[in-house]
C-alpha cells in the first residue's frame, strides 16, 4: 500500500508539471479534490481522486517519448489554472486541455498555447479572468439572498458580507471558504442548506 501511495504521489506531481500548474492552482486543486494542502498528506482513495480530476483535466499518464509537450511559459500557465479553476466551480464542463485549446482558438484563431503571441495570451488571461469574476459576482449575489442579507452598500459592508458568507460555507463545510473556492457541488451545498432552512 505505502508502495501504491508513492506512485500516486509522483503521479500527482507529474500531472502538475505536466498540466503546467503554478504551486497555488495545484494547491486549490488538492484542497478542493483531496481536502488536503499537500499531496503527502493525501490517503490512497484521496489520491486516486486528485489523479482522476486531473485526468479529467487534460493529464495523461504517458510513457516518457510519447505526446506532446505542454506549453510552459508563464501565461500560458496561467491560462490553464483559469480554466482548470473554472472547471471546478462547474462554469466549464470539460477541463481538458483539448478543450482549452478549442476555447482558445474560438477567440484567437490560434490553434496551440505555445502559438499564442503575448497579446493573444493577455486577452485571453483578462477573458478567463472576467469570467471567473462574473461567475463569483454570481454566486455571491445567489448565497446572499438565499441568506436574506441586504445588499453591501460600502467596501466594510462588503468585508463583513464576506466574513457572513464565508461562517456560512464553515457551517456546512467544516472550512471558511469563499463562493470562489467552493467547487460547483459544494457551492450547491451551501445554498441549498439556506434554501432548505426557508421551507
Amino acid at each position: 500500500m505505502n508502495q501504491e501511495r508513492q506512485r500516486l504521489i509522483r503521479l500527482v506531481h507529474v500531472a502538475k508539471r505536466d498540466l503546467g500548474l503554478d504551486d497555488g492552482s495545484y494547491r486549490a486543486i488538492l484542497l478542493r479534490i483531496g481536502k488536503k494542502a499537500s499531496a503527502a498528506n493525501l490517503t490512497v482513495p484521496e489520491l486516486e481522486k486528485v489523479l482522476e480530476y486531473m485526468k479529467r483535466s487534460g493529464f495523461k499518464v504517458r510513457s516518457k517519448n510519447s505526446g506532446l509537450s505542454l506549453a510552459d511559459d508563464p501565461q500560458s500557465k496561467m491560462i490553464r489554472g483559469l480554466w482548470l479553476e473554472l472547471a471546478s466551480m462547474g462554469v466549464v464542463r470539460n477541463p481538458s486541455e483539448l478543450a482549452l485549446r478549442t476555447f482558445v482558438a474560438r477567440m484567437t484563431r490560434v490553434d496551440m498555447l505555445k502559438w499564442l503571441s503575448a497579446e493573444q495570451a493577455s486577452q485571453v488571461i483578462e477573458h478567463l479572468k472576467e469570467w471567473r469574476e462574473r461567475v463569483i459576482w454570481d454566486r455571491r449575489a445567489r448565497l446572499a439572498k438565499a441568506m436574506h442579507l441586504a445588499s453591501p452598500s460600502s467596501i466594510e459592508q462588503m468585508a463583513a458580507q464576506e466574513d457572513q458568507l464565508r461562517d456560512a460555507a464553515n457551517q456546512v463545510l467544516g472550512r471558511r471558504a469563499s463562493v470562489g473556492d467552493m467547487t460547483e457541488i459544494e457551492f450547491k451545498a451551501v445554498i441549498g442548506h439556506f434554501v432548505r432552512e426557508d421551507v
